[in-house]
């Protein structure tokens, strides 16, 4: 069977900068979607906020504020639909 829809689910993060006061592309981290269905943007929310934890204490990621957006996206990489998003201070 064949979808439009990429099986995994991505979560698109931005860090802020001091200097334009605004998120500026930091990376994207895949992950395998969640084994059972999620119920609405809180749930999504705190799904992705225990990825970036362990991607962020895997990876070092200095501390500072960042921003995300949970999406799922088709084959070729763009966005189909946002799940949830928001903003995540991360202590390091």
């Amino acid at each position: 069977m064949s979808s439009a829809v990429s099986e995994a689910v991505w979560i698109d993060v931005g860090m802020w900068s001091g200097l334009s006061g605004k998120p500026q592309p930091f990376t994207d981290v895949e992950c395998d979607p969640p084994g059972q269905p999620l119920d609405g943007s809180p749930a999504w929310r705190n799904w992705a906020l225990d990825h970036l934890t362990k991607v962020a204490a895997q990876d070092s990621w200095q501390p500072g504020r960042y921003h995300f957006t949970v999406e799922r996206r088709d084959p070729s990489g763009r966005p189909l639909d946002s799940l949830a998003h928001g903003i995540w201070e991360w202590a390091g």
